[in-house]
């Protein structure tokens, strides 16, 4: 089996806050991981020892371009180390005119959402051992309230996913569904669209692709065009349009994001290497929010909002469009969030899905409250 090996360049800052401690390998290119799916398509490969940039997808340009290289070639663009194949010689840069297929910004995780899907269908259908669906289930289906849309051979079911009475559409894309999920009663979805392993739908949920629902994830409401990394909830009503949302988030009832401005001129987003907000060359973009944070009921944000990690997001007006890492509140009057109780909540978040928090997960933590306004100066 080949073994890869991750690294980060420069960028890595350009893709806040989804890059608060994890690998940008960890997010997810469509419905899956970047490190996942670069596994899977390296499978059975007779290299040893694979260097990839992090930010580097798995489409099959990136992946034929891989296929290429010979044992000690790198893959160098614009200065950027893109891939290496580790062999006993010095390295050499091997002649490749294939333009790279890199992450710049988290905003491009919602952009690639449909991409992604599309790169990673047959390899996401033998690894989850999927069943597609056949023209002549479309009557059955519809007996117990099913209605779909479009071809049904672009529905894909992993065992054990339940689909309650409700309307499906594939004109524009695949429908995915994970092991173990569930589509609950009156839901209406519209591909490309994926739903990970024992994650649910909740009652009336609207769906629009691209959009994609990693595992163990609650999603009520209105989505579109968004990313939801595993283990985070959305298990309300509320809007939300255009946003990358991290792991282990909750986003309280009726929370909502702009993703277009009244004026329909370009949305400005936060630069943290540059730290001010910077046109994104974006029309729309909703909210980019990092790991372990949360909103109150009734929370709006403005359009390009980013939230850091581990905040807890709560005030009596639209929260501010750039709120730091371990904030407690959203205005200007925001204090710290308390590290010792930021970790416990976590852990008790994390247990509620039978996952542990780890040693190197809590050490992470206080690595990034250090890093923060609020930490160690």
């Amino acid at each position: 089996m080949v073994e890869i090996n991750f690294f980060s360049d420069s960028k890595l800052d350009a893709l806040y806050p989804l890059n608060l401690g994890r690998c940008i390998s960890s997010l997810n290119y469509g419905g899956r991981s970047i490190r996942t799916q670069w596994k899977e398509a390296m499978d059975g490969v007779q290299y040893k020892r694979i260097r990839l940039n992090s930010r580097l997808l798995p489409s099959s340009t990136s992946i034929n371009a891989i296929l290429e290289l010979r044992s000690g070639e790198q893959w160098i663009h614009e200065g950027i180390l893109i891939a290496e194949i580790e062999g006993i010689s010095e390295p050499k840069v091997a002649h490749n005119s294939i333009l790279p297929n890199l992450l710049n910004s988290a905003a491009d995780l919602f952009e690639k959402c449909g991409e992604g899907i599309a790169e990673d269908l047959d390899r996401i259908k033998l690894s989850w051992r999927t069943r597609t669906l056949e023209e002549e289930e479309r009557e059955a289906w519809a007996r117990v309230g099913v209605f779909i849309n479009g071809p049904l051979d672009k529905i894909h079911i992993a065992p054990g996913a339940q689909i309650r009475s409700c309307s499906l559409n594939t004109e524009g894309g695949d429908i995915i569904l994970g092991q173990d999920s569930e589509v609950m009663e009156g839901c209406r979805i519209r591909g490309p669209f994926i739903l990970g392993e024992k994650s649910q739908l909740k009652m009336g949920a609207l769906i629009y692709g691209p959009s994609s629902v990693g595992s163990d994830c609650r999603i009520g409401g209105e989505i579109s065009n968004s990313v939801f990394h595993d283990y985070s909830n959305k298990a309300h009503g509320g809007f939300v349009g255009n946003s990358v949302i991290g792991s282990w988030c909750n986003l309280g009832a009726e929370t909502s994001t702009s993703n277009l401005k009244n004026n329909y001129s370009e949305i400005k987003v936060w630069d943290n290497e540059g730290g001010e907000f910077e046109k994104s060359g974006r029309m729309f973009c909703g909210l980019l929010m990092g790991d372990h944070s949360k909103t109150a009921i009734h929370t709006a944000f403005n359009s390009g909002t980013t939230v850091g990690a581990f905040c807890n997001v709560f005030c009596s007006s639209t929260p501010l469009k750039h709120i730091e890492s371990f904030t407690w509140g959203g205005s200007e009057t925001s204090e710290a969030y308390d590290i010792e109780k930021a970790i416990d909540t976590a852990r008790k978040v994390m247990l509620r899905r039978g996952v542990e928090m780890s040693q190197e997960n809590e050490l992470n933590a206080r690595e990034l409250y250090n890093s923060s306004r609020f930490g160690i100066k």
